[in-house]
């Protein structure tokens, strides 16, 4: 008899679960509380304008692990992806610096902006071009590496050893601070602008082979709904059950064990198996009252960092930028301030690369600035002053875009703020976050939280379970938990399950 799974959100997370749940001979029933699949992967059109959040930048979009896991998600049939030559460029004070993907040619550069910087620049640019273990990373979980996988993982580590003893918990900030230069401080900082960023992480390690990653991540035409609304149609030709509009408000527990949810409408839905692939505070917190805590989950919900949430400004505009490069961070004549704090660069990106995001001849372009969530959630509560807000900001980017672009200010045929409150109104992301915690020194080596103290029969997948966790790492979540989930059963973990369950249900 099959067992009976209940998955909580259909995110990337939740519906990884499900396709490989199923590929294994799980029933599984899946509860969203928004109207579509996706959740932080999704995007809206507006006015014949596409404006998507998501996935600029996948992993795994041409070869290695990652593809791998793609591949067997359904995700990369008939799927065509746009790969950028440069990560984008950064501008100020005169200068300007070609973020790319060929280490001579941004050594070069960054030669010729800084020759007094020259030996920082050169360890740099070996930093970023070093090979790392990303290419044989195993897709499965660190619970069941074995002896061989530990013996190809460490010797692909052997090669940075140098770089570990200098940099291995040095920030990219404090090395950034280092160099003499003051546009390539801020330049290097814009590498991954987050606070606290370790230079080193394994297996990932960080910066390390940053310019080799960057080869295999590219862009899906069709914007991040095409892939994730693959992979929810083989969810379901697999034979899973997804429900939207139902909110779970409550887990069944009884002993110590986790045996169904609660809907928002008071049904009971009882299970062998929770996987909770929603906001990891509200489960643990809001949910569960915090009966399941240990001192790893209080120091984590305690000490680490938010990723900081965002305010959009997306852009339908009468005008081809095509020519521009996709992503540029430039430096602003008069900073705008944003819930008490001033923004002195802007993080501009068209999306010209995807002709289905804009009309012909025109384009769409996103501006975002971080921001404090509780500003946001305070300004919420008074409608008119919170428009105000999104009206202002709107036209304080534009004006700076018309700056750059004399004539873009009458061009704009749309424009879209959404804010933290948005977030959080259709994806429940506690504070808004899109990426759960920052990556620092001290979290780094945390492996997955996938299960709680005292409580049997719940897992958890998603970007609450670990740092950083981005699209790639949130399917691989679900993916790694059915392998575990296999492994406790004594079942063999199989991933080219569509034939066979096709099979079945035909039988």
């Amino acid at each position: 008899m099959e067992k009976r799974m209940v998955i909580i959100g259909a995110g990337i997370a939740g519906l990884s679960t499900g396709c490989y749940a199923r590929m294994n001979g799980y029933e599984t029933t899946m509860f969203e509380m928004h109207t579509i699949p996706g959740g932080l992967c999704t995007a809206w059109k507006r006015k014949g304008y596409t404006f998507d959040i998501s996935m600029h930048n996948l992993l795994g979009t041409k070869a290695g692990p990652f593809n791998q896991m793609w591949r067997e998600l359904g995700a990369l049939k008939d799927q065509e992806f746009f790969h950028h030559q440069e990560m984008g460029r950064i501008e100020g004070k005169g200068k300007s610096l070609d973020i790319c993907a060929d280490a001579r040619q941004l050594e070069d550069q960054m030669l010729a902006l800084s020759p007094e910087d020259a030996s920082l620049t050169k360890e740099f640019i070996r930093l970023l071009s070093a090979k790392t273990s990303m290419g044989i990373m195993p897709l499965k979980p660190r619970e069941m590496l074995g002896l061989v996988d530990k013996i190809r993982l460490g010797a692909s580590f052997l090669p940075l050893m140098g770089l570990f003893r200098k940099y291995g918990q040095m920030t990219l900030q404090e090395f950034a601070q280092r160099f003499q230069d003051p546009f390539l401080r801020n330049a290097v900082r814009f590498f991954m602008d987050s606070p606290g960023w370790p230079m080193l992480r394994f297996p990932l390690v960080g910066l390390a082979g940053y310019l080799n990653a960057f080869s295999e991540v590219g862009v899906p035409i069709g914007g991040s709904q095409k892939m994730i609304f693959k992979i929810a149609d083989l969810y379901r030709e697999l034979g899973g059950s997804i429900f939207y509009k139902s909110r779970v408000t409550d887990v069944i527990v009884e002993n110590g064990r986790a045996l169904g949810v609660r809907l928002e409408d008071g049904t009971e839905h009882p299970a062998d198996i929770v996987v909770w692939a929603g906001d990891g505070h509200a489960l643990i917190f809001d949910i569960l009252k915090g009966r399941y805590l240990d001192q790893q989950i209080k120091g984590m919900y305690t000490h680490w960092i938010p990723v900081l949430p965002l305010v959009h400004v997306a852009i339908g505009v009468r005008r081809d930028v095509s020519k521009e490069p996709h992503r540029t961070i430039f430096e602003l004549d008069k900073p705008i301030t944003i819930a008490g704090e001033e923004h002195k660069w802007m993080c501009c990106q068209n999306h010209c690369c995807d002709p289905t995001m804009a009309p012909r001849g025109k384009s769409v372009v996103e501006v975002w600035y971080a921001t404090r969530y509780d500003y946001w959630e305070r300004l919420e509560q008074d409608r008119a002053a919170y428009d105000a807000e999104k009206k202002r900001i709107a036209e304080a980017t534009i004006a700076e875009l018309d700056k750059r672009w004399p004539g873009f200010a009458s061009q704009v045929e749309v424009v879209d703020v959404p804010t933290p409150a948005t977030y959080v109104r259709y994806t429940g992301n506690w504070k808004a976050s899109p990426d759960g915690w920052y990556i620092t020194p001290d979290n780094m080596k945390q492996t997955f939280l996938r299960t709680l103290p005292r409580l049997s029969g719940l897992y958890m997948v998603g970007q609450w379970t670990a740092p950083f966790t981005g699209a790639a790492i949130a399917a691989l979540s679900g993916r790694q938990l059915i392998q575990l989930l296999c492994k406790q059963n004594k079942k063999a973990f199989v991933t080219e399950g569509q034939n066979r369950s096709e099979a079945r249900l035909a039988a």
